[in-house]
């Protein structure tokens, strides 16, 4: 079974690439000219393509995967997530499903977002019915559709991953852990809301094991969850967090306002995805501590590849 990623170079994208060598998946990492391959620098000789996106349906045309992961997706960062440039996502998505259905491709595992569900109340179950709130939530949700029609239409396997929140070494820099370390870290003081979310937190090598999983997985069909099912108020997290390194600066709860429509509860309901036998592996202490003496600088191991460290930080903010 070939395996092709699209945008395996990420952050997600190069913890599934690894999961996959480590499994023995013959496995493609599809990634732009442009792309930094810091990454993916520890891991055991992996096929990379690096080609402009437009030229993309052709690679698959040449590669003729078995299985399509596509984890490519332009203006992730908050700032971007209501500009009209989240549509383009969809196009080249569907140019890449028609290249797909054509080469023979049994699988499709696209991966969208909890921003799909909107504000939910309670553990979010997948046949909940979705209400987006941001302009990234409502061309996610518009891919998934586009996803399984055409894959239906074409007779293709599909599976729609919705990602809650993932944390770990190789994360960018802009988001909240690694902006609460390096604050730390510079005896900073860091404002935060009241903290009182609650917010699963994925260890990043358990999110790969869970793409791994359904891009593999003869049963894998439709909508799955993939997020820590156990869902803490961000606060004790970020406490957590603080407690690792030896900082006097501040976590200043309280300190700023709650954005427009705040997610306040992201707890999901992981059932479909342990009913394929995968479940979290790397609990809160260990997952956080790693990632702490990672953001700080420290070597960290690569468990898919022992007796390598993960590549350092050097290029963090890619």
């Amino acid at each position: 079974m070939t395996t092709l990623v699209l945008g395996g170079s990420g952050f997600i994208g190069s913890w599934l690439s690894r999961v996959l060598v480590e499994r023995n998946v013959p496995t493609s990492a599809l990634v732009r000219p442009s792309s930094d391959l810091w990454r993916l620098a520890s891991l055991p000789p992996l096929d990379i393509i690096a080609a402009d996106p437009a030229e993309w349906p052709d690679v698959v045309a040449s590669v003729r995967p078995d299985v399509i992961v596509s984890l490519d997706w332009s203006g992730v960062a908050g700032a971007s997530r209501n500009d009209d440039a989240q549509w383009k996502n969809l196009d080249r998505q569907l140019k890449v499903l028609r290249a797909a259905a054509e080469s023979g491709t049994r699988r499709f595992v696209g991966v969208g977002s909890q921003a799909e569900y909107g504000p939910k109340s309670g553990r979010i179950t997948e046949d909940m019915t979705a209400h987006p709130v941001t302009g990234y939530g409502e061309a996610k949700l518009a891919a998934m559709e586009a996803s399984r029609s055409f894959s239906a239409d074409s007779g293709m396997q599909w599976v729609w991953a919705r990602i809650f929140s993932v944390y770990g070494p190789l994360d960018n820099g802009h988001w909240l852990l690694p902006l609460v370390a390096d604050s730390l870290r510079a005896d900073r003081d860091i404002e935060l809301t009241t903290g009182e979310q609650r917010w699963s937190y994925l260890y990043a090598l358990d999110a790969g094991a869970a793409l791994a999983t359904l891009a593999t997985h003869e049963d894998a069909s439709g909508i799955y969850n993939v997020g820590n099912p156990s869902a803490p108020r961000l606060r004790d997290t970020l406490e957590r967090f603080a407690s690792m390194t030896s900082s006097t600066g501040r976590l200043l709860f309280g300190a700023r306002p709650f954005e427009p429509n705040p997610v306040m509860h992201l707890e999901p309901d992981m059932s479909r995805l342990a009913g394929l036998g995968w479940s979290a592996t790397v609990g809160m202490d260990k997952g956080l501590g790693a990632t702490m003496r990672w953001l700080s600088g420290q070597d960290v191991d690569d468990v898919t590849n022992p007796g390598h460290a993960l590549p350092p930080r050097q290029s963090a903010g890619a």
